[in-house]
């Protein structure tokens, strides 16, 4: 608790001091202002949207990001604390139905016709969006045998009494108005694959009268001070259970569901497909790189996933190329799960070549510091040096084997492709997903290929496997009345 509650001091902006009481008396009182002992046996219908960041994935590392809308239509038990919930995603220019699932704060399952399958990657994605829910999180916070209080802290303009609780992955904080109790944020530290840890706040807002109940008209996930899902709450009621669908009976659970990482991200071994006599692909299931030895030195194209990734790419590294190498990593994309073992690669002493505009980017990759589990980098940062060199338009590497081209097309700016001359063998990063129908991607490097007069014989990228170029270029040929 002394660690926990320095760790407020540090992250709860403005003036902060130790306080006591019994925090269940107070947390009973918070759940009294909003009415929540009100409902009955009612159920709460809430409809709305998610507007959900995808800073991840956007086309720049900085504002403005593009985000997915989702629409929901949820049914919640203030009494059981089960939670049901359909919805539908539109992100991009597709749309998209979301699974059907009910959950509460230990366990999730998947909506099958009348069967419930237990779900933990449901579970880790549901952990980031239950806390919304203003009376889910509070259900969740009666249900906690050590509530205490520990502050009083100055937030958003006011006074506020600091709650604390041991959450399902670590301390949570729940700010209080002091005078009336009623809930204004939830704060924890998240780990995350690519920063370490995070700072994640949960703001109520805009409360609004509803009958004999209290509730926000909005709520907001932050991360270290960014919001990344701003919830909109629709058309609300309370509905009699007899008027109401009825919630599945959630199966007895010997112990809580884990969080998972996104399947995407799991840093499972690769399997080795050969481009060349010194060149070769490193697959697994969410994603594909490629090391070649040329002039003596080793050459990763792209460090996804995370460190416990690149620890595997380096064993077959080192099996692919006996002996010592220097290494230099090569960066084509910023989305954050194509860079998350660019630290390992830093703290083995790798060049890091990416475009001139994904300098400062990494750099604050690098910089950031990893508390709570420090990683290779942090517990050798005393003796790192991030060794980067810029890349504007192309730059020619072992000799002239490699060239690295900025794509630099209409979907396409700060990414690079690299091209081994001597196996005609082009990696196209993430911008050739598919070969299966024409795409603006697609079309960005067949242009990028044209302009510095390549001639690839085959093409490889994150997510697409070793293919012929001439299915690309066939594609890239056909003008927009054919597709």
């Amino acid at each position: 608790m002394i660690i926990s509650f320095a760790l407020l001091l540090l992250t709860a902006p403005g003036r902060c001091v130790p306080a006591s009481g019994d925090g269940h008396i107070v947390l009973e009182s918070a759940v009294a202002a909003t009415g929540l002992r009100n409902t009955d046996t009612r159920l709460m219908h809430v409809q709305g949207f998610d507007m959900v960041s995808q800073d991840y994935q956007s086309d720049r590392t900085y504002l403005p990001f593009l985000s997915s809308v989702t629409a929901f239509d949820s049914w919640y038990s203030p009494t059981t604390g089960i939670e049901r919930t359909s919805a539908r995603t539109t992100l991009a220019r597709s749309s998209f139905p979301e699974p059907v699932f009910v959950g509460t704060e230990t366990a999730s399952y998947l909506v099958r016709d009348t069967a419930l399958v237990p779900s933990e990657q449901a579970h880790a994605s549901l952990y980031a969006t239950r806390p919304l829910n203003i009376w889910a999180m509070l259900h969740d916070w009666m249900a906690s045998p050590d509530v205490r209080v520990v502050a009083r802290c100055d937030y958003r303009d006011y006074p506020r009494l600091v709650l604390s609780r041991a959450g399902p992955q670590g301390e949570e904080r729940l700010f209080l108005t002091e005078h009336n109790h009623f809930p204004i944020k939830l704060d924890r530290m998240e780990s995350h694959y690519l920063w370490g840890q995070v700072h994640v706040e949960y703001v109520y807002s805009t409360w609004q009268r509803q009958d004999d109940v209290y509730l926000p008209a909005a709520s907001f996930r932050i991360v270290d001070g960014r919001t990344t899902i701003e919830r909109e709450f629709g058309p609300t009621a309370l509905v009699r259970g007899d008027s109401a669908p009825a919630l599945p009976v959630m199966p007895v659970r010997a112990r809580p569901m884990g969080y998972p990482i996104d399947g995407f991200l799991a840093p499972t071994a690769p399997d080795t497909i050969r481009v060349g006599p010194n060149a070769f692909l490193l697959k697994n299931v969410g994603y594909t790189e490629t090391v070649i030895l040329a002039r003596d030195t080793v050459y990763v194209l792209d460090a996804t996933q995370g460190e416990a990734r690149a620890q595997h790419d380096s064993t077959w590294i080192g099996r692919l190329f006996p002996g010592h190498h220097p290494i230099v990593l090569v960066v084509t994309d910023l989305a954050w799960p194509h860079i998350a073992g660019v630290r390992y690669w830093v703290a083995q002493g790798a060049t890091v070549v990416a475009h001139r505009a994904a300098r400062k980017f990494l750099e604050s990759v690098v910089a950031k510091r990893w508390t709570q589990a420090p990683d290779l980098l942090e517990r050798r940062r005393a003796q790192v040096h991030f060794k980067f060199v810029a890349v504007s338009d192309t730059m020619s590497l072992a000799n002239g084997d490699i060239l690295l081209l900025a794509v630099d097309g209409r979907t396409s700016e700060v990414a690079l492709a690299a091209y081994d001359r001597p196996l005609r063998f082009l990696w196209a990063s993430d911008y050739i997903q598919t070969l299966a129908a024409p795409s603006a991607y697609l079309d960005d490097v067949w242009q990028a290929v044209l302009r510095e007069h390549l001639d690839p014989e085959r093409v490889a990228g994150e997510h697409l496997t070793l293919s012929s170029w001439t299915i690309a270029d066939q594609l890239a040929r056909r003008t927009p009345k054919e597709n």
